[in-house]
């Protein structure tokens, strides 16, 4: 459970580095090797978490039963899938995204307005 925990704080820094790169850096220091370095990164991460979640039990959870290591990962899978990821890329968090969203605790810390806008934009699309 503390192993996941620690590594969601990983993903949530590489998927910030991808969805803000724009906003982080200033114009005149951007630099397209850069946010390649920064999207191969986040690929990397993103097929860490499919192995990860393809050893998890068929409506398991991170650690079996639901646990802090789910309270952590979740938001962020949620945030990825917000910002336009592949569901069909990514089955397994995908299938993870739609176990974990219609849980009560989740539903009622929902953002309000997630529930205005569907998805925020397609910045991870081609990931």
């Amino acid at each position: 459970m503390y192993q996941r925990m620690m590594e969601g704080l990983t993903l949530i820094e590489k998927l910030n580095l991808v969805v803000f790169y724009d906003l982080v850096a200033p114009e005149g220091e951007r630099h397209d090797s850069a946010e390649k370095r920064n999207k191969e990164n986040l690929v990397a991460e993103l097929q860490l978490w499919e192995s990860y979640l393809g050893n998890v039990a068929a409506g398991s959870y991170l650690a079996g039963a639901f646990s802090l290591a789910d309270v952590v990962v979740f938001p962020n899978i949620a945030y990825a899938f917000r910002y336009g990821l592949s569901a069909e890329r990514y089955p397994k968090m995908a299938k993870y995204y739609s176990l974990l969203k219609d849980r009560p605790s989740i539903k009622t810390t929902w953002p309000s307005q997630w529930y205005q806008i569907a998805q925020r934009s397609e910045t991870l699309k081609d990931l």
